[in-house]
């Protein structure tokens, strides 16, 4: 009898290691794979924020900006696009998506105060932008 409740306890232990085991190791998955998604959205917005700042930092007329100079923004504006589909913040993506339609309306204006004011629209616009992407950093970060 007593090998017999020895066996059934060995047994036990066994099978409840086993199940703790796979507990943690699924756990560990998870939590791996929540860390691979915040790292992956942090360096997504840090570098959304330079093509932003990249974007936003151009004169008005296609023909007015030379052709280094518009080159520049052109490729600013790509890499924005690109990074913003890949954050998960709706708002940020609508934010930034109304921004680049601002900067391109300033870029065509042929009226200079038409341009100018729409501008100084996207400059505001850029800064709560980059006070939402530092949001949105703070938030990645682990609280203590």
């Amino acid at each position: 009898m007593g090998t017999v409740v020895g066996a059934a306890v060995s047994i036990s232990t066994v099978v409840i290691a086993s199940k703790n085991a796979t507990s943690l190791q699924s756990t560990a998955a998870i939590l791996e794979r929540k860390e691979k998604s915040r790292a992956f959205q942090r360096d997504t917005l840090l570098e959304l924020q330079h093509a932003v700042q990249d974007r936003s930092s151009g004169s008005w007329g296609r023909n007015l900006l030379g052709e280094e100079l518009n080159n520049r923004v052109h490729l600013a504006g790509i890499r924005t696009l690109l990074l913003t589909e890949r954050v998960a913040d709706d708002g940020l993506r609508d934010h930034i998506k109304s921004l680049r339609n601002l900067l391109a309306k300033v870029q065509i204006e042929t009226d200079s105060a038409i341009a100018k004011s729409a501008y100084l629209t996207a400059i505001n616009m850029g800064i709560l932008i980059m006070e939402h992407i530092g949001r949105l950093l703070r938030s990645l970060y682990p609280s203590s």
